[in-house]
């Protein structure tokens, strides 16, 4: 190409269009018959083929997400307080959120629990994690 500017904003936008759609691709996330979270790129196996026995009638077990306990500790203004809340509501896990700016016992309960200070700070079933730490999340989560 002769004018280099046309050239930087068609690599660029290729730069964009390439990454960009790395983004899109759909993640599953279930739990397994041994009941392991499973985070997949192709959807959970049929409901038939899931382990579950329809002998003990509709007993079902409770999924993974619902047994995990997540507390987070969070202000108002914080923008990776809420960038956590968003990572928990699109996992589908259960969560609950404390405002330690609004909610005195909520930041009680943070200071003991937490020497470092500074949110958001997250409680997942018994391993604290400071700041926004999606791995550090999944790793607690899968504990």
């Amino acid at each position: 190409m002769r004018n280099p500017i046309l050239f930087m904003i068609t690599i660029t936008a290729l730069f964009h269009l390439v990454f960009a759609s790395q983004g899109l691709s759909k993640s599953y996330r279930w739990v397994d018959e041994k009941g392991n979270i499973r985070v997949t790129d192709y959807p959970p196996p049929s409901a038939a083929s899931s382990g579950n026995d329809s002998k003990r009638g509709n007993v079902t077990r409770k999924s993974a997400a619902a047994r995990q306990q997540v507390e987070l500790y969070v202000t108002s203004w914080c923008p990776y307080c809420r960038k956590a809340e968003d990572f928990f509501r699109s996992k589908g896990i259960p969560f609950k959120s404390y405002d330690i700016e609004k909610d005195k016992s909520a930041a009680a309960r943070k200071k003991k629990l937490d020497k470092e200070g500074g949110v958001p700070f997250a409680v997942i079933n018994g391993y604290s994690i400071h700041g926004f730490n999606p791995e550090g999340y999944m790793q607690a989560l899968n504990r």
